[in-house]
């Protein structure tokens, strides 16, 4: 693992991962995104489901499937990670909070059971693990840090025992354990209320102010990217198809796909107002694709875009999006 100089606090470098059954490749859902995260800064991807979201953060953590071939780069403050998730870094300094907290925790486990594996895990002093006492008081903090009232009963509970949003903030507090520099959050409110979920939206905010990690959302709720994310990404078929800060991207969107997705919210449409959808889905294999993978369900596409691959193009400071027509100066 090579270290190099850099003000990132994490760089996806040409992140490819494909999937091989006897040798040959099958399927490569994930073709060469980059991005890169600083200190305290919240970056969004988004994209409809199969377009490489989830399997980013899990190349990220190290924990891609069995049968992934992954390549390109994942650097942590300037260190190479490994793919295999050897590094000490998961767990650590990269932590992640999963989409569903109800089938995150081990049903037969207390929640105080399972955190005090994590500490026992990552936590030492003085090269030894810490007690049963001092675990237990680290992890009271944390459960207290998020919100969660009586944590000490939150400790001694089962998953069950707890709502859906009491859950979402242990697994939070769990995350948070060992302090890490890089929050990585899947789907962090799809089995919440909207009430629930903008508290903890405001939490996360909030924590991210108190302890400087940088945070790296997935998700498809635009909403939740126009609330938190400094900058965004917008994913299809595998590839960043647009990217920029927050604001410019969702204010003024370039790329066909982009705007298919803000035309589809209802808060952009009249009360009885039909919504936009975005014809067709996305490709199921993504071996053979040639030219733009969006053609065939874009509006605006032209012959030329089954034949050239387009490729991220600056449309304003620091504002991109791969689309020929944009390179052309057709859509701006």
């Amino acid at each position: 693992m090579n270290a190099e100089a850099t003000t990132d606090l994490l760089l996806i470098d040409d992140l490819e991962v494909a999937f091989a059954e006897r040798g040959a490749l099958t399927n490569r859902p994930v073709r060469g995104i980059t991005l890169s995260i600083a200190p305290g800064e919240v970056v969004g991807i988004v994209g409809e489901t199969g377009c490489g979201k989830s399997l980013t953060g899990l190349a990220v953590l190290g924990l891609l499937p069995k049968g992934a071939v992954p390549s390109g780069r994942i650097v942590l403050d300037g260190v190479e990670q490994p793919f295999d998730g050897t590094g000490a870094a998961r767990g650590d300094a990269i932590s992640i909070v999963f989409q569903n907290p109800g089938t995150a925790f081990n049903p037969v486990f207390t929640l105080g059971r399972q955190m005090r594996d994590v500490v026992a895990r990552h936590r030492r002093v003085d090269g030894r693990p810490l007690g049963r006492a001092a675990a237990k008081a680290h992890i009271v903090q944390y459960l207290e840090q998020v919100g969660l009232p009586d944590p000490e009963r939150v400790f001694r509970s089962y998953p069950h025992e707890l709502s859906g949003g009491m859950l979402q903030r242990a697994m939070i507090a769990m995350a948070l354990l060992c302090e890490p520099r890089l929050l990585i959050l899947d789907e962090p409110t799809t089995a919440l209320d909207v009430t629930i979920a903008k508290q903890i939206l405001e939490l996360v905010l909030a924590l991210r102010d108190r302890f400087g990690f940088g945070v790296l959302l997935i998700t498809h709720n635009l909403g939740i990217v126009r609330e938190i994310c400094d900058r965004i990404a917008v994913l299809y078929a595998g590839r960043v198809v647009e990217s920029g800060p927050t604001g410019a991207v969702l204010r003024s969107p370039v790329h066909p796909y982009t705007q298919g997705l803000l035309g589809a919210l209802p808060a952009r449409h009249r009360p009885g107002q039909p919504l936009e959808a975005i014809r067709g889905a996305v490709p199921g294999n993504l071996l053979a694709l040639s030219g733009c993978s969006f053609r065939d369900r874009c509006p605006v596409a032209v012959d030329r875009c089954a034949e050239v691959d387009p490729v991220l193009e600056p449309t304003a400071p620091l504002h991109e999006a791969a689309c020929i027509r944009v390179a052309e100066e057709v859509i701006r």
